[in-house]
């Protein structure tokens, strides 16, 4: 268990540094080249998107993860993984190809076709390696994924910067998503190795793909209606909406995305080491849930109090408009990363049939939400329609997460009502303090910032939340005994 529970930490460490590294470095290239292109270069890229995320869910199919938690793997399920992987983004890419032209005609904006084709290439140069991060994962290798993430974002961020100077417009970001593909997939094959065999083997494939067809079928769900508003603002409203969400939706995810991809994917290869051992698993999940919410509940204070700041700071004016998206999105981001810890159970004790059939319940309440917004034009109620299914979807979710975990009980709901309640609080005491008392504007409102984390955190222990400071201490206590 201590050697578990060292590559745990070291797993964390080593992920969560090379997920900030990664989304620092796309925060600046983002910064820059916000200040060189404009929203409107920024939401052709954002329709587009929609269809490539679409098409890279389905390429993959959840397969990476089935290669992770299965005990007895062999080569043979590698290659059987590598070559449906495969056989699938050929057929998406000539898929997009052929109704390119269709989407270019819809949004009346004929570089819409050229951009989408261009991109599309992303999907072959992404088969050549899932299997070999379903290898580094599986093996708790993370300081090594971290690093090829790296110097791909770095080498890639570099030119698109460079195009951007150059006035090459929309074709900066573009070149710029294709070439970190690439290099990503060149770094692994060049350090990890290609697949041993090509072989593909039918009953491995049965096996792997019943475990990987619930989370991709419902991956496809989340990818699709979290996407969905860049071509609904792109078609009803404007292209230029479209650039100010994408932009406020990528900025929003950089902090929350630090936490997620550095978090959930070591947990998850940790629970499923640990899921013949319920006690050491309940104690760890416990643990892993308190300093995880705690810690999500800060940052989506802070992004909510300072979203127009950091606008302003980081993109400037023209990008005002992304204020109101941003603190919509990182409200509802809060109950998103709750619901993605739940569902980690549902994966561990193989249940993934539940992750769909409760997806497809969300989908029906946003569908619902996304029509009215639509019938009345009204991007507030389009946004509040989003956040008010993220709320329910996460209570949905916990029920039925504890049911397949047999431990239901209501302490984590009470401990996260708890933190959006702080969250809440602070944000009003301060937002009225300094609207009746101190009276600070623009970049100075950045004074309250120590005064704002050190409320919350003496409110949560107050309310015996989590002694966040204690849980910290006793983490670098660890990492030192593993040094």
């Amino acid at each position: 268990m201590s050697s578990l529970k060292k590559s745990f930490i070291a797993g964390f460490i080593w992920s969560f540094a090379g997920q900030a590294g990664y989304l620092l470095v796309g925060l600046l290239t983002n910064i820059i080249l916000a200040r060189l292109l404009t929203p409107y270069e920024f939401g052709q890229v954002g329709i587009v998107m929609f269809f490539i995320i679409i098409s890279k869910v389905l390429t993959e199919s959840g397969l990476t993860g089935a290669l992770v938690r299965k005990k007895d793997i062999t080569e043979d399920d590698f290659s059987t993984v590598f070559i449906f992987n495969l056989g699938i983004s050929i057929f998406l890419f000539l898929l997009l190809l052929l109704f390119s032209g269709v989407i270019a005609d819809f949004y009346d904006d004929q570089a819409l076709q050229n951009i989408l084709v261009a991109l599309s290439f992303i999907l072959i140069i992404n088969a050549f390696q899932f299997t070999q991060n379903a290898k580094i994962v599986r093996e708790l290798k993370f300081k090594k994924q971290s690093l090829y993430a790296l110097i791909s974002v770095i080498i890639s961020s570099v030119i698109g910067i460079i195009l951007g100077f150059l006035n090459y417009g929309v074709w900066a970001l573009v070149i710029m998503q294709i070439c970190n593909a690439f290099i990503l997939t060149l770094v692994y094959w060049l350090f990890e190795g290609p697949v041993k065999s090509f072989v593909f083997n039918k009953d491995s494939f049965k096996s792997l793909y019943k475990f990987g067809v619930n989370t991709t079928l419902a991956s496809l769900l989340i990818s699709l209606f979290d996407n969905i508003y860049n071509l609904i603002l792109g078609k009803y409203f404007s292209v230029q909406q479209t650039g100010l969400f994408y932009q406020a939706k990528r900025l929003q995810e950089i902090p929350v995305g630090v936490i997620k991809s550095s978090t959930l994917g070591v947990v998850y290869s940790t629970l499923a080491k640990l899921q013949d051992n319920r006690e050491e698993f309940k104690k760890f999940y416990d643990r892993i849930v308190a300093i995880f919410t705690t810690l999500v509940g800060l940052i989506c204070l802070l992004i909510y109090f300072y979203a127009e700041q950091a606008i302003l700071l980081l993109y400037g004016e023209q990008w005002l408009g992304a204020v109101f998206y941003m603190q919509i999105l990182i409200i509802a981001s809060f109950f998103f990363m709750q619901e993605m810890l739940n569902r980690v159970l549902f994966k561990v004790f193989d249940r993934t049939d539940k992750i769909l059939y409760l997806e497809i319940l969300k989908k029906i309440i946003q569908s619902c939400t996304i029509i009215i917004g639509v019938v009345f034009m009204d991007l507030q109620i389009l946004l509040y329609g989003f956040l008010l299914t993220s709320v329910i979807s996460y209570f949905i979710n916990y029920y039925h997460s504890r049911k397949i975990y047999e431990s239901f009980s209501w302490k984590e709901v009470i401990m996260v009502i708890k933190v959006v309640v702080v969250a809440v609080f602070v944000v009003v005491v301060f937002n009225n303090l300094n609207n009746y008392v101190m009276h600070l504007k623009g970049y100075y409102l950045f004074y309250l910032f120590p005064a704002i984390i050190t409320i919350y955190v003496i409110i949560l222990k107050a309310l015996n939340v989590i002694d966040i400071i204690k849980e910290i201490r006793n983490l670098f206590l660890q990492i030192l005994k593993k040094s």
